[in-house]
């Protein structure tokens, strides 16, 4: 068994996979940021430094799919770390802006430690979804996980 989010891929015949819920994707600043909790729209925003993940990350591959889809500029990499945590403390910190999933940041933003900014005319989702081997009953325990995430 595995969960994952981003975009599905293709799985050999013997996977089974199931899509548990749908998670926002945002942007988001330091709360001091000129456009912390403001309507602006992609072009603007893409003039912003960013702090980003590593190359090969799921979510900095939809940011630059993003830009080549509006045809927008490509985000300017100020930044750049391996892992998640180090990049939204760099973001808190005011280094630059981010684009992540709304389950890593929610209490961030909650709290105040960082702001979203809401680009006109994106609402991207990630896929939370969970694999299993197909004609394999699941445990007990792996069943009340799935419940579990499903439910919360």
């Amino acid at each position: 068994m595995a969960i994952y989010g981003g975009l599905p891929e293709e799985y050999p015949d013997t996977i089974q996979t199931e899509e548990l819920f749908q998670d926002e994707l945002w942007f988001v600043v330091a709360p001091g940021h000129r456009y912390a909790n403001q309507h602006v729209s992609l072009n603007e925003m893409m003039r912003e430094p960013f702090v980003m993940r590593e190359e090969g990350s799921s979510t900095r591959e939809r940011l630059f799919a993003l830009c080549r889809t509006y045809n927008a500029p490509a985000p300017k990499i100020a930044l750049q770390f391996n892992g998640l945590h180090e990049a939204i403390t760099a973001v808190i910190a005011g280094y630059g802006a981010n684009f992540v999933s709304s389950l890593v940041v929610r209490e961030y933003v909650a709290r105040g430690d960082l702001s979203r900014v809401y680009v006109e005319g994106v609402d991207l989702r990630n896929i939370i979804a969970i694999c299993t081997r197909k004609n394999e009953p699941l445990s007990t325990a792996a069943i009340n996980l799935i419940e579990l995430i499903r439910n919360n």
